[in-house]
């Protein structure tokens, strides 16, 4: 029931108020590196450790001021999207619970442009390359009426389109650091659809990037995580519906 009440909410959203949605995905903050996860009945049944990024479903309820907050999270490591049906929920204490919008950022660079979107510091930068999507470079199917899209290169999970050939889609993901470039495997970019210029990079421990995109059309919009840590790209974690 939250998402689908949420979801309806973020669709009537201008952007710039959109962009108060980074509020709620957040990472724990705690000294021994991590966080039990509790049931509603306070047993542990999971444990979240340092730089996971996990939704706070709480943080956008009527009741923000609750102790204990619904947070929803994919795997540590690897590839993690909502409608895999493989994300975990449970609960974490409000004081665990540092939110990506509260930690250090990289500024939005004067030389973005609408097909190249640079982040950057005296150290770090970031880019995120779009191009338009050429249906004559991908194996796109098609079903018999109103011609929907059934699936491209082989994936039928096509994120912020409903069925219809997409217009935008990432070229390149790509880190400048001080031990050289980290450009990102395909797989952690390919198949997002309609990527958006409402963009967050924050900065947490041990090197850690997260690079936060809120993409798609209307109805169909997705918000993708990345974290980097040590300069590797550690895992994605796309939500819907939020």
């Amino acid at each position: 029931m939250k998402k689908i009440i949420l979801y309806g909410l973020l669709t009537l959203l201008p952007c710039s108020c959109a962009q108060a949605q980074w509020h709620f995905f957040g990472i724990i903050q705690d000294t021994d590196g991590y966080v039990n996860i509790r049931d509603t009945d306070k047993s542990v049944i999971d444990k979240l450790f340092d730089n996971h990024v996990f939704f706070d479903w709480d943080a956008r309820t009527d009741e923000p001021d609750a102790d204990w907050h619904n947070i929803e999270y994919g795997a540590e490591t690897g590839i993690t999207k909502c409608n895999d049906k493989n994300t975990k929920t449970g609960e974490i204490h409000k004081s665990r619970i540092r939110y990506l919008e509260d930690l250090p950022q990289l500024k939005k660079q004067s030389q973005s442009t609408d097909e190249c979107l640079v982040y950057a510091n005296d150290t770090l930068t970031v880019e995120l390359r779009i191009r338009d999507f050429n249906p004559h470079g991908h194996k796109v199917v098609q079903g018999s009426q109103w011609l929907e899209i059934q699936s491209i290169d082989g994936v039928s999970d096509l994120w912020g389109v409903d069925n219809r050939m997409p217009r935008k889609e990432y070229a390149s993901i790509s880190i400048k650091h001080p031990e050289g470039t980290l450009n990102f495997p395909v797989e952690y970019f390919s198949h997002l659809y309609e990527p958006g210029d409402n963009i967050l990079v924050s900065l947490g421990k041990g090197n850690a990037i997260f690079i936060c995109t809120l993409n798609g059309d209307a109805s169909y919009g997705y918000c993708a995580v990345w974290t980097v840590e040590n300069y590797l790209v550690k895992s994605l974690f796309v939500l819907l519906g939020f």
